[in-house]
């Protein structure tokens, strides 16, 4: 199974369309966006995807009900298989233990890791892009959709993919390697 993982969207809908019209095309089986949404109406960039959706909140964004309320009242969102939770997600998929934690504190981060309970560790948070190992754990950080930073200015936009029968990992930049799908 190949799993899509992105962190930090802060409201980019152009970017967010765009990676749901490339996920179709490839025929993805999951999305994991680690947080930091910003607004709900964020949401509405998922219209469309044709795969379910696992995500956590981050530190940026408002109440989970704002949330919860447009995915139950709005008939635009009625079709997404978004799974939306607080804090944390820890599913099984393919046989892979996942955690999903938008990674603003360091602490319940290091926890996660040192625990070796996952195979792979989603998050978020600083918009920093990496992908590492420690252990049996795959930490994936894909950075965000923000492509800038005051420190180094200009970053790509990146997303990660996962393929769960073989380990693996591949970086996909968002503005140069997807065109406009």
């Amino acid at each position: 199974m190949k799993i899509a993982i992105i962190s930090d969207t802060h409201d980019n809908m152009r970017i967010l369309n765009k990676t749901v019209n490339y996920l179709n095309l490839i025929s993805i089986d999951l999305l994991i966006h680690c947080g930091d949404w910003d607004m709900p109406f964020t949401m509405r960039g998922l219209i469309g995807a044709k795969f379910p959706i696992k995500s956590v909140l981050g530190n940026g964004d408002p109440d989970i009900q704002k949330f919860l309320y447009q995915l139950q009242n709005l008939d635009v969102l009625k079709d997404l298989k978004l799974d939306i939770q607080l804090r944390m997600q820890d599913f099984i998929l393919d046989g892979k233990r996942i955690c999903v934690f938008h990674g603003d504190d360091k602490s319940i981060s290091k926890l996660i890791i040192d625990s070796q309970f996952y195979d792979l560790y989603c998050m978020g948070h600083d918009h920093q892009f990496s992908v590492d190992t420690k252990g049996k754990t795959t930490v994936v950080n894909p950075g965000s959709f923000v492509g800038f930073k005051i420190e180094t200015g200009a970053e790509p936009i990146n997303m990660v993919i996962y393929d769960t029968e073989k380990s693996t990992t591949e970086i996909v930049d968002l503005e140069k390697d997807i065109g406009d799908s």
